[in-house]
């Protein structure tokens, strides 16, 4: 049910306190578990996953490219983050399903933390079952865990794995599909196991 705010105008609940810090902790349990699938369908009312993610996030110190023009324009005002050129942002949101067109900041050996954030909207986050199977190793993970991912562009995870291929330099993703969310950190080593292409990302 939507909340109500003190003039009584319905609220969604991704803007209002006390969700986005059920959504930060879930957030942060994603990126320290890589792999680990977080459902945020309670929080969600009608709003993509995405919106949630950047809502959590982003506040008018940061800044965010719209690089395939997933958000709405009435969306910006509630974000606060200032909008853009991809090349600059803090936080990119992409469609995991285009082709990439950008390159992100990869920060810096005395400022990693300078590197963009990538949300990648992709079509099915899965345990099992997906277009592409990956084998993901690294901290947080306990020795290896598998994950399928559907609706992704095989060049983003190759090139994903080029731009943290330096650390600590590289970036951070934070994967979404419809109701779901992955984390996949720069400290994460991703090797395809299972696609048509069957080739290995190393």
């Amino acid at each position: 049910m939507l909340k109500q705010d003190l003039l009584g105008a319905h609220v969604n609940p991704i803007w209002l306190a006390d969700t986005q810090q059920a959504l930060f902790n879930s957030l942060m349990q994603a990126l320290s578990r890589p792999g680990q699938l977080e459902n945020w369908t309670k929080w969600l009312e009608n709003s993509p996953v995405y919106l949630a993610v950047l809502a959590t996030l982003l506040d008018g110190e940061v800044s965010l490219a719209d690089v395939d023009g997933l958000l709405k324009d009435d969306h910006w005002p509630l974000l606060q983050a200032q909008n853009v050129h991809s090349e600059q942002a803090h936080y990119a949101l992409c469609d995991g399903a285009k082709a990439i067109s950008f390159q992100p900041k990869l920060g810096t050996l005395s400022s990693p933390d300078f590197a963009t954030t990538i949300i990648l909207k992709v079509s099915k986050l899965d345990t099992h079952h997906g277009d592409i199977r990956l084998k993901l190793t690294g901290p947080g993970v306990n020795g290896e865990t598998q994950v399928s991912v559907s609706g992704i562009d095989q060049a983003w995870l190759e090139q994903r794995n080029e731009w943290c291929s330096a650390f600590p330099l590289g970036i951070d993703c934070i994967l979404v599909d419809d109701t779901q969310i992955m984390g996949l950190p720069r400290t994460t080593k991703i090797e395809l196991i299972e696609t048509t292409q069957n080739e290995d990302l190393n």
